[in-house]
């Protein structure tokens, strides 16, 4: 008995593409965050998500500014878990205010960024996450010494910069 040739070559087909494809968008995630201001970083924060082995440029943006929002938030609950705990009322304004900023980035840059991704109105998307990162930055700076937020204010602004540079490559 002959074994048909169409269903041999799909066959082949769907196993070379299954072996070939994580090799394609792996080349797209190193390809895309060589572009960006902090390559490792991203490189890392990417492949740490799965959605980004089939992933094109706007997803990659996408999965970025999940990151994020889910650091902005677990950044906020950081935030109302040290403020009742700090004594020195400096520690407190600047905490106070780092709120505020995570506020920020959670409803007004978040949202608008995943939106204008979604669209493809990419500049909106760098924008917002610029703004991001800057609020990130201005929260550490708030704090006049090393904060208590420090390692999440650095994994905001990269993650918000990287975000910002992808958008970018899309103009």
């Amino acid at each position: 008995m002959k074994t048909p040739m169409l269903p041999l070559l799909l066959l082949i087909t769907q196993l070379l593409l299954i072996t070939i494809l994580p090799f394609a968008s792996a080349d797209l995630v190193d390809d895309t965050c060589k572009k960006t201001p902090y390559a490792d970083f991203c490189v890392s924060a990417l492949r740490s998500d799965s959605r980004s082995s089939t992933a094109d440029t706007p997803k990659l943006g996408l999965i970025m500014v999940d990151k994020v929002e889910v650091n902005a938030k677990s950044t906020l609950t950081k935030i109302k878990d040290l403020l009742p705990k700090s004594p020195d009322p400096g520690m407190k304004q600047a905490l106070t205010s780092c709120g505020e900023l995570y506020n920020v980035i959670i409803s007004m840059d978040v949202p608008p960024s995943k939106e204008s991704l979604t669209k493809g109105d990419y500049k909106f998307a760098e924008e917002y996450m610029t703004d991001a990162a800057t609020e990130a930055s201005i929260c550490e700076a708030g704090f006049g010494v090393k904060s208590p937020l420090s390692n999440s204010n650095d994994y905001v602004n990269k993650a918000a910069s990287v975000a910002s540079a992808i958008a970018r490559l899309l103009l």
